[in-house]
């Protein structure tokens, strides 16, 4: 009962962050569900669907087929689907009941490969775990398949398809070919970056995508591939070219770590917004680009490596004992509640823009991450989000136009950016273009 929404709506569950990863790919994605979860998807979750095209189907899961575990079903089903289609890659997601019940969605993708020769994924989503779980696991699964290092199962099958490139050869000291003594690509003379985490779960359908392409590349950066926006699987398979990662958002951490390891690309955390915060992770991405070492683009804050060990998904950690109480630190008190990375970016540029008084960061999305500072929220949901509201003394909140319903939330000055994972499309217009319009300015 912990995680029960008493103010807020149900956020974007784990399948729609897998579905909205994979929007680009043409790929055929079948969610194993009796069509709610579909449709909660379709409906709510995914902005392009009215002007992208994409094939997300139901597997009209039926009660019998659920009870007596009849997979066999929805694998035929799938298959038969895969054959008239031609997707270049299927996959295949669990919702609620399958989840419950323990159908196997690794094993009846291997069955559906198997069957038509297309590369086939299975993701078991649950739909109860958020979007940015679904993100971690569609980043990790598409890395680690159809990256370099991957098992190549797309080269092109006599279709007339392309295949996807090889990765490329290193030169004598180790360097790939066609780069520079920085790792950067001698044609262009700057960096390579892939942005990882790149949804409209949390940057809306509009402009904001194209607007961090142009910021880049306005700061001497080049633009490898964008995940999961604009992202085609030739780009996956060329992730090793880019000489340093982006991380956009909570949901790719796990992907960037899995290619630091893989390929030794280092990664760094943080939006580039609108003002000094852009300066300041745009040379952290030169820095990192030519040999430097992962890194957090914030300002302030001691942060230590890697998420806190004990602390799982939905743990509340308000620990208002150990913590200062903002009211007694001098300015105005800052909340922001969001994704982890957009949130703590804003914190940053508050800090640069020369605010004096505490920021706060909350998210009901995920476990707490490495850069968390001191103070910093996981909540388990909107109970714990209304009771640091009402302990924590903050004179400002920033976060999504539906916190209003959050008790105490109308009663500070509320600075509405909206976030299509909590309130859908409702407030489309009010997602912040935060590449272009400075947010400090709103406070």
């Amino acid at each position: 009962m912990a995680r029960l929404s008493l103010f807020l709506p149900s956020f974007a569950a784990d399948y729609s962050g897998v579905c909205s990863c994979l929007f680009d790919l043409d790929a055929l994605v079948v969610v194993a569900d009796a069509a709610c979860c579909t449709r909660n998807y379709i409906d709510y979750d995914e902005p392009r669907w009215s002007r992208g095209k994409t094939t997300t189907l139901c597997a009209q899961l039926r009660t019998l087929d659920v009870v007596m575990g009849d997979e066999a079903k929805t694998v035929a089903k799938v298959a038969a689907a895969a054959r008239e289609l031609e997707p270049r890659m299927v996959a295949l997601l669990g919702s609620p009941v399958p989840a419950i019940t323990g159908m196997d969605f690794r094993g009846m993708a291997h069955d559906i490969e198997d069957a038509t020769g297309v590369p086939a994924l299975g993701f078991a989503t649950t739909g109860f775990a958020t979007y940015e779980s679904g993100l971690d696991l569609a980043h990790r699964e598409l890395a680690e398949r159809f990256g370099p290092a991957g098992d190549g199962m797309l080269r092109g099958g006599g279709d007339g398809r392309p295949a996807l490139a090889l990765p490329a050869r290193p030169t004598a000291d180790g360097r790939p070919e066609g780069t520079g003594p920085c790792g950067l690509a001698a044609s262009l003379e700057r960096p390579a970056v892939n942005v990882l985490g790149l949804t409209p779960l949390d940057f809306g359908g509009g402009p904001n995508a194209e607007d961090l392409r142009e910021c880049l590349d306005g700061a001497g950066l080049a633009v490898n591939a964008t995940w999961c926006m604009g992202l085609s699987l030739e780009g996956v398979a060329q992730v090793e070219k880019a000489s340093v990662n982006l991380v956009v958002s909570a949901g790719a951490l796990g992907v960037a770590r899995v290619l630091e390891r893989a390929y030794g690309t280092p990664y760094v955390v943080g939006l580039p917004l609108a003002g000094a915060q852009a300066g300041l992770v745009c040379e952290a991405l030169r820095r990192a680009a030519c040999g430097g070492a992962s890194s957090y683009a914030f300002a302030g804050g001691l942060h230590a490596e890697g998420f806190d060990a004990g602390v799982l998904p939905g743990t509340s950690r308000i620990a208002f004992d150990a913590r200062i109480d903002a009211s007694d630190a001098g300015g105005e008190a800052v909340l922001v509640v969001g994704d982890w990375v957009c949130a703590a970016s804003v914190r940053s540029a508050l800090r640069l823009s020369g605010w004096s008084g505490p920021v706060t960061v909350a998210s009901l999305f995920g476990q707490r991450p490495g850069f968390a500072e001191p103070g910093d929220v996981a909540l388990a949901g909107d109970a714990d989000l209304a009771v640091l509201v009402a302990r924590g003394g903050f004179s400002v909140v920033v976060g999504d136009p539906l916190l209003a319903r959050i008790p105490g939330v109308p009663g500070a000055r509320h600075v509405r950016t909206a976030h299509p994972a909590v309130s859908s499309d409702l407030f489309a217009k009010e997602v912040p273009r935060y590449f272009v319009d400075d947010i400090v300015r709103r406070l």
